[in-house]
């Protein structure tokens, strides 16, 4: 896959421990954003929900829409959006040859400990 074929998208995935022993044992689960280079934001889904499966998160679900986002955006996407979580981020031109490899990387988890209730 090359940059004139790939896009680069956003989503949120809702995760729970699986057999992964990162999260610290008092969460029940997390939700992570996932910035993912694929050529449409169905593949954009399998891959990010892939790599977090292989990692041994269990896979929820997709929390709000799939997003295309600019690269040549990136760093006000990020100064707007993720600014007390700056130096978590590549920045623009990691995010740039991220494109012609397929980069998927992930924001901070949100962990929670209780679960959700519905009202």
């Amino acid at each position: 896959m090359n940059s004139e074929t790939s896009n680069f998208y956003q989503l949120t995935l809702h995760i729970g421990r699986g057999t992964n022993t990162e999260i610290p044992k008092e969460l029940l689960g997390a939700y992570v954003p996932v910035f993912v280079v694929a050529k449409n934001h169905e593949l954009a889904a399998q891959k990010a929900v892939s790599s977090l499966v292989q990692q041994g998160y269990e896979f929820i679900d997709i929390e709000g829409k799939i997003v295309q986002l600019d690269p040549l955006k990136w760093d006000s996407y990020v100064s707007e959006g993720w600014p007390e979580f700056k130096g978590h981020f590549p920045v623009k031109s990691e995010v740039i040859a991220g494109l012609k490899t397929e980069k998927i990387f992930y924001g901070p988890f949100a962990g929670y400990d209780k679960p959700a209730t519905n009202k």
